[in-house]
């Protein structure tokens, strides 16, 4: 069986502090690296044209030189290469915050490619207003690796290491130009789909998708720029209507869009959050209903739904009954008491408790609501919370014994 490639979405997070001007490498650290990646990208082009690179730049501060950029665009990539110079101190957690950014940014679109970042140093960190280790820690919970290029001696502390060692990424030492020469081309070449592993993007773990989904901006976030945007694609009298239900009030809540209007970030388009909720639940993706969060139907970026109201479609009925309708009481069903919720298998670590909302990790004790046909768990001190012992989904009242 030949192997496939997997075309991936790569960020090179560069140091240009004034350090790298050192001449160990031939004619300095910084020039060595440019040519090294310039073969990078020239490489992985020739094998995959469909991978993209981005190029983010650090030193006194990180600042992102190009965004994504495909092989059709590698005159641009090697333009912005040769733009670089040394200076500065070397804000190395800066940079590598603004990676997980841009990385972020593009998962949230639809067809996304795995990412990985690329950083590249002498690992000397002089002035760093983010933690580089909180950095891979988060790296390492959004599942992205972080490969690292340890350029020039080993210091006391290896910083690069332990980033990559955090994220599950590789490590690299090269300590002149032809050594990381050779390193940028293995780069360059190792992007083959591993069978008999898991190779799927991310959008599998519901919990990740919620990680990443952008948050809806309100009226007053609008910029004058996103707000004049709106207002031409839209028509000057319908910036403020739900792209959904065509109305300014809500149907959900009667109230006025300036209070529950939302725009899409990346393409304005105008929701309320309720009618957003409602068609995501309409969705066949169930993945993404579990994980709180839509894809916009206008241009499909991932959204953050509010917690506040991912539960309104289980009330289909929003007036209180009538007095002609006699009100059941709750039947009482035992609850379980869950030791460690991960006994359930991996699903129950996905779901999220009715009460606060966070979703459960490994080794927490849990309650199970008694009715077979719910099941909803719940965190133990949540449950507590629980009025009158009542389940917040199916109504039941649950007794712990």
């Amino acid at each position: 069986m030949a192997e496939q490639r997997v075309p991936e979405n790569i960020v090179i997070c560069l140091d240009t502090s004034r350090s790298m001007y050192r001449k160990d490498f031939t004619p300095n650290r910084l020039f060595s690296c440019i040519n090294a990646l310039k073969e990078l990208i020239s490489k992985r082009f020739e094998v995959d044209s469909l991978s993209t690179f981005a190029l983010i730049k650090f030193s006194d501060t990180a600042e992102k030189v190009i965004d994504f950029t495909p092989s059709s665009y590698i005159t641009h990539l090697n333009d912005a290469l040769d733009s670089l110079a040394c200076g500065g101190y070397s804000a190395l957690g800066d940079g590598l915050a603004l990676a997980i950014k841009t990385v972020i940014a593009e998962l949230r679109k639809i067809g996304a490619k795995p990412p990985r970042i690329l950083l590249i140093s002498d690992g000397k960190i002089m002035k760093s207003t983010v933690d580089p280790l909180k950095m891979a820690k988060l790296a390492q919970g959004l599942n992205i690796k972080i490969d690292t290029f340890l350029v020039g001696e080993i210091g006391k502390t290896n910083i690069l290491k332990r980033l990559s060692d955090i994220s599950g990424g590789r490590y690299f030492f090269t300590n002149d130009s032809e050594s990381l020469t050779r390193t940028a081309r293995e780069i360059a070449d190792d992007n083959y789909k591993r069978y008999g592993t898991d190779n799927d993007l991310i959008s599998e773990n519901p919990a990740f998708l919620r990680k990443i989904a952008a948050d809806l901006l309100r009226v007053q976030d609008l910029t004058k720029d996103q707000e004049q945007r709106v207002k031409q694609i839209r028509g000057e009298g319908d910036y403020k209507k739900c792209s959904i239900c065509f109305s300014d009030i809500n149907p959900y809540t009667k109230g006025t869009f300036y209070i529950t209007g939302r725009y899409c970030p990346n393409c304005t388009t105008p929701f309320h959050i309720h009618c957003l909720s409602a068609w995501a639940d309409s969705q066949k993706d169930h993945i993404v209903k579990r994980s709180g969060t839509a894809r916009c139907p206008h241009c499909f970026y991932l959204l953050k739904i509010p917690t506040e109201v991912t539960q309104i479609q289980k009330f289909r009925v929003l007036s209180r009954p009538s007095k002609e309708e006699p009100i059941q009481r709750p039947e009482i069903f035992p609850a379980k008491y869950i030791e460690d919720v991960a006994y359930l298998g991996e699903d129950a670590l996905f779901n999220a408790c009715p009460v606060c909302h966070y979703i459960f990790e490994k080794g927490q004790r849990a309650v199970q609501c008694g009715n077979l046909e719910c099941n909803t768990l719940y965190h133990e001190d949540c449950f507590k919370k629980l009025k009158e012992g009542q389940c917040k989904s199916c109504d039941v009242k649950l007794h712990l014994y």
